[in-house]
């Protein structure tokens, strides 16, 4: 089996890339940050499992699609799970300028599309495929583009999911609560939470499992979506969130 994880240098496409590996998948790594992804290369190679296939190029550019379609298939042949790992928490306001909602959009769901179409033929052809999307929380608080853009992936997801089942293809969305991924412990927790009594605070009041997530508690739901025993599960969309989620 192949699976091709994007945003795979850090966080939860990482670890998901290491679990894949361990369950002796072959994968191919795709990110803007070369040094990142090689390092994550030695560190499976080092381990015995099966050296990724590194592709460094940034998916919101144009022709950068089939520049690593080209590349994949060429050296692949395929892909048998895709994990579309794109996306980057974006604040907007309402006078938020028509080029960084366009931005978002790119990133967050037209990127993931475009990857999707251009693997999809060939798990059709297999009659046998994944694809999971990593999504956001549906509960915005704010104008988010990230938010925005990623609601459009579930619904585009949904949709997909019901025309390929029949083809042995299914469909999901991984979204994950607050993880402990680069991105927000750099980026959100010093604009929202910096202390540690804040952090505290928010999970006493937030998340009943009273602490954040890890990177693993989505790669090992992710890893599970791929495997044969959840053939039957497909057009869903499973929050990893520790129950921050309140809505049924």
């Amino acid at each position: 089996m192949r699976a091709l994880i994007s945003g795979a240098s850090a966080g939860i496409g990482r670890e998901t890339t290491k679990l894949l590996a361990e369950e002796g998948v072959q994968t191919i790594i795709v990110g803007r940050r070369e040094p990142e992804l090689q390092r994550l290369a030695k560190e499976i190679a080092d381990k015995g499992w099966e050296p990724p296939l590194v592709v460094v190029d940034d998916l919101t550019k144009r022709d950068s699609i089939a520049r690593v379609r080209e590349k994949v298939l060429a050296e692949k042949g395929g892909v048998d799970f895709l994990i579309n790992n794109l996306g980057q928490s974006r604040s907007f306001t309402f006078e938020t300028p028509d080029s960084d909602w366009d931005e978002a959009f790119e990133l967050n769901f037209t990127s993931p599309r475009k990857l999707t179409q251009a693997f999809l033929p060939g798990m059709l052809e297999r009659k046998f495929g994944r694809i999971i999307c990593l999504t956001a929380t549906p509960e915005a608080q704010i104008i988010s583009g990230s938010l925005t853009s990623k609601g459009a992936l579930v619904i585009w997801a949904k949709g997909l999911s019901r025309l390929v089942a029949k083809d042995g293809v299914t469909v999901n969305c991984v979204t994950p609560g607050i993880t402990l991924t680069p991105q927000i412990l750099n980026n959100v927790f010093p604009n929202t939470m910096p202390t540690k009594e804040d952090q505290e605070r928010f999970l006493d009041r937030e998340i009943p499992a009273g602490h954040f997530g890890e990177p693993a508690d989505c790669a090992n739901l992710i890893t599970f979506l791929c495997s044969p025993r959840a053939g039957y599960i497909t057009g869903q969309r499973i929050f990893v969130d520790g129950g921050w989620r309140r809505s049924i």
